[in-house]
């Protein structure tokens, strides 16, 4: 398995490593003194079961077990703690246990064989569709979000994919005309995951200090099967992409160009935003 343990003390992090050295069920072990630096390897890498102390500046462990588990709700958490009195909150967000301080290589050991028996939880199928319109599809039922700002976000992350996109960013396209407020931003960021959560489906959306991204290997979507070369997308596209969004203009001509340059054929237009200009 690969584990994570989060202690800001250096000598508790060598403890723990000396403790686990050598048991077999430990694949792979990374150690980190700040909270910050383990959600950020999380992002990024696969994490079976996380160790964490719960008495940590800025960033507690019972937060950050939190929010380990919007990266991936099958991180099987197991706080390390000195005091009883944490272990209700433990199973408040999930733990599969808590390792009273000083533990012993048997309590570790114990814990990490609990978490090999706790089964992931199959993650639901997200299917998304730019062209013509957005429509999101989680285990083959739509996802409602109607025609709203939060529609219009995750369109925007969509189409920015791994690039990601700032609040900045975000609200040059979608509010152009309330640079200096971000607070709208972030409220509809937040109704966005919560809405996302509720689906079942908050992973595919990742962050990364102020940024925002979508984690395209989580996600079927036919702008990235286009953008990869795919000559089924390719063939199928009409020339309309996200057509009810100016800002999309430009990835438009972007696949058009793809288009063109596998069949030949002249330029498309978005049908939808040329009746927009007409009106």
């Amino acid at each position: 398995m690969r584990v994570i343990y989060v202690d800001d003390e250096s000598t508790l992090l060598e403890n723990f490593r000396l403790t686990v050295e050598g048991l077999s069920l430990i694949d792979e072990l990374n150690l980190f003194r700040k909270s910050e630096d383990a959600l950020k390897w999380a992002e990024k890498n696969p994490v079976d079961v996380a160790f964490l102390d719960i008495e940590m500046p800025m960033i507690n462990g019972i937060e950050l077990a939190k929010r380990l588990k919007e990266t991936d709700q099958n991180i099987r958490i197991v706080f390390v703690t000195a005091f009883e009195q944490y272990a209700l909150q433990a199973f408040g967000v999930e733990a599969i246990g808590y390792l009273l301080k000083p533990y012993s290589r048997k309590d570790v050991e114990k814990e990490l064989e609990k978490a090999s028996y706790v089964r992931p939880r199959p993650r639901k199928k997200v299917e998304i569709h730019t062209m013509p319109d957005l429509m999101i599809m989680v285990d083959d039922s739509p996802l409602q979000l109607g025609h709203t700002k939060q529609e219009e976000l995750l369109a925007l992350l969509i189409d920015r994919g791994e690039t990601g996109i700032t609040g900045r960013d975000a609200i040059a396209c979608i509010w152009p005309d309330k640079l200096a407020n971000d607070s709208i931003y972030w409220v509809t960021m937040s109704r966005l995951k919560n809405r996302l959560k509720d689906a079942g489906i908050e992973h595919i959306i990742g962050s990364e200090g102020q940024k925002k991204f979508i984690r395209t290997d989580s996600v079927e979507c036919d702008l990235y099967q286009m953008l990869s070369g795919d000559t089924r997308v390719i063939a199928k596209y009409s020339g309309v992409y996200l057509r009810r969004y100016s800002w999309a203009e430009e990835r438009n001509a972007q696949l058009n160009e793809i288009k063109e340059k596998i069949y030949g054929l002249p330029p498309l237009r978005n049908v939808g935003l040329d009746r927009k200009r007409k009106k």
